[in-house]
């Protein structure tokens, strides 16, 4: 450690203000010093808390362990030999991907298609998995969530069964929805020019925007708080609608609901029957009269 510049070691004069710059900076170095060895030591505790899980989470050990690229030269080469055994459980889970994010859902929650084009899961989830950015994108109709860090299949299983609560874990009862749908069709119908023409066709957009409206309280209309506002998103909008087509329960005040298909995917919505599991793209809707 080197003295201040200016210090006479073989004198009993120090300099006062040249002393107190060394010993400040002194003190710089040494908290800087315990930060970074603070820093280490999490990061290596981590380290150890995850190699119990080596093969079912590699890719957060890897994520870990790349941040210890510029380890001192007596670390170096153990840390390189750690990483590349990490690096094979990572290929190896890879290769089994499909396999693994089955096991770790539920056998109600069906996954269709593989690895390197993504999946659907029930039927109303989109999953594409990025082993080089390390990121896994979740897409439902009208929503989209990337999520960075560790992609290893029991991890994106989580994420999945956390979409599919959201979606499906809300109260629903048909008939309300249906005679709430039919209400908000009818206003649709005077927002896009048709007032009171029931059976025109109007935008599943339009009637959804409504049905938000209808699902808020009164301090969100009147007061405008933001507190008490309820989210109702598109998707979740499209998963009632689906659930309602199971239901079979259609028919409201004599007229029967009918959804029309369009071509123009960005006013779509991709609606599923899961009593059959089979959906398609419909943009519009219309009641009907049933006789």
């Amino acid at each position: 450690m080197t003295s201040p510049a200016g210090l006479d070691a073989s004198s009993n004069r120090l300099p006062p203000e040249t002393v107190r710059k060394w010993v400040e900076s002194m003190v710089r170095t040494c908290r800087e010093r315990e930060r970074a060895a603070r820093s280490a030591r999490e990061r290596w505790e981590r380290i150890q808390a995850l190699l119990p899980e080596a093969e079912r989470r590699p890719f957060a050990l890897l994520r870990e362990l790349g941040a210890l690229a510029n380890t001192e030269s007596a670390e170096h080469e153990y840390v390189t030999s750690l990483r590349s055994w990490v690096g094979n459980l990572a290929e190896e889970h890879l290769a089994r991907y499909t396999e693994l994010l089955r096991k770790a859902l539920p056998a109600d929650i069906p996954v269709e298609g593989r690895f390197s084009t993504g999946y659907t899961i029930g039927h109303v989830l989109r999953v594409q998995v990025d082993e080089r950015k390390n990121q896994v994108k979740l897409e439902t109709v009208g929503r989209q969530r990337t999520v960075s860090g560790d992609i290893s299949a029991e991890v994106v299983a989580a994420l999945v069964r956390d979409e599919r609560d959201r979606l499906f874990r809300r109260p629903f009862d048909s008939e309300t929805f249906l005679e709430a749908l039919f209400q908000s069709y009818r206003l649709a119908l005077t927002l896009e020019g048709k007032p009171g023409q029931v059976g025109e066709p109007v935008s599943l957009r339009a009637v959804h925007r409504f049905l938000l409206l209808e699902q808020q309280n009164r301090k969100v209309l009147e007061v405008g708080d933001p507190q008490q506002f309820r989210p109702y998103p598109l998707d979740e909008f499209a998963v009632d609608l689906g659930r309602l087509l199971a239901s079979g329960q259609t028919v409201v005040d004599g007229y029967c609901l009918r959804l029309h298909t369009v071509r123009d995917a960005r006013i779509a919505l991709f609606i599923v029957d899961f009593r059959r599991g089979l959906g398609q793209n419909y943009g519009l809707l219309s009641f009907t009269s049933c006789s």
